[in-house]
């Protein structure tokens, strides 16, 4: 199966860390995890045939994601499931990540 959303670690590497690294962005949120099985929820909707990302700020105004299902039009599942309360790094970040 062709996944046209693969790409490298040194790809990557590359993106995020020229984001971690750009001035504008200092002191923001450097990554966002949710757990599989809410991700899964989403995904199960019926109808559902992606995920959309959101960039978003939390009620601290720091950067978070939001996160919804996309039907076969591309329009977002909005009566559907939505996430966030995501685990944001820092705070909590992953040990030793090469996209660090």
């Amino acid at each position: 199966m062709n996944n046209k959303h693969l790409i490298t670690l040194s790809e990557a590497q590359e993106m995020t860390h020229a984001f971690q690294n750009s001035s504008q962005f200092q002191n923001l949120t450097k990554a966002c995890m949710i757990d599989k099985n809410a991700y899964q929820q989403v995904i199960d909707q019926p109808g559902c045939v992606g995920l959309r990302t959101y960039f978003a700020l939390n009620s601290s105004q720091m950067l978070t994601i939001v996160v919804v299902g996309v039907d076969e039009n591309g329009n977002d599942l909005t009566s559907g499931i939505i996430l966030n309360k995501s685990d944001d790094c820092p705070t909590f970040c992953a040990n030793n990540s090469l996209l660090m």
